[in-house]
């Protein structure tokens, strides 16, 4: 004998849940990344935007500029607003990034070694509607914080990059899209 409320509450419960067997065929809003092959790969051909993507990487040196910057641009350019760096290990070089297509103007950074500093920092910025995008180095942020800026991001529709140490891997996370970025071995530029 079936119970009638179980197999109406999983109906219910089956809409606005997302399946991961469904992530590629989401119909969610993306920004292509600039990188036609790494498109090719990602859910719905690009970043996410309004949730959390999380970039583990072994060390905070190896910069993720050369992956974000053609989307971050871009961003910048369609809601007209600044780029939200937060605990940057270094202070980005404004003539490359310029040189690439985000001028330094249009990037705001928060500096502190607080990790609870940096939490509110990114949180406030993703509530703020004139930010384009947040890039955020949180290495010892714990699930249930990142799961607040998860959710402001969705509510704010705003894109958020996460970078996090490597050894978090195995760890859960609230993160839409999760990658290891790798510095090319043969590649000097990076």
């Amino acid at each position: 004998m079936g119970l009638p409320f179980l197999d109406s509450f999983s109906t219910a419960a089956g809409r606005g849940v997302w399946h991961a067997d469904e992530l590629g065929l989401a119909d969610a809003q993306v920004v292509v990344t600039g990188h036609a092959a790494l498109d090719a790969e990602l859910p719905g051909g690009g970043w996410p935007v309004g949730a959390m993507t999380e970039l583990l990487q072994a060390t905070p040196e190896a910069h993720v500029w050369r992956l974000l910057l053609p989307a971050l641009a871009q961003a910048v350019e369609a809601r007209g607003g600044p780029v939200v760096l937060v605990g940057a290990p270094y202070e980005p070089c404004g003539t490359a990034l310029a040189a690439q297509g985000l001028p330094v103007e249009a990037l705001m950074c928060v500096r502190s070694d607080a990790p609870a500093a940096r939490l509110w920092a990114c949180e406030q910025a993703l509530r703020c509607a004139e930010i384009a995008a947040v890039v955020a180095w949180l290495p010892q942020a714990r699930v249930g914080e990142l799961r607040r800026l998860q959710l402001a991001a969705a509510q704010h529709e705003v894109l958020l990059f996460v970078c996090r140490p490597e050894s978090v891997a195995l760890s859960a996370s609230p993160a839409r899209l999760r990658l290891r970025a790798e510095r090319c071995p043969d590649d000097p530029a990076q």
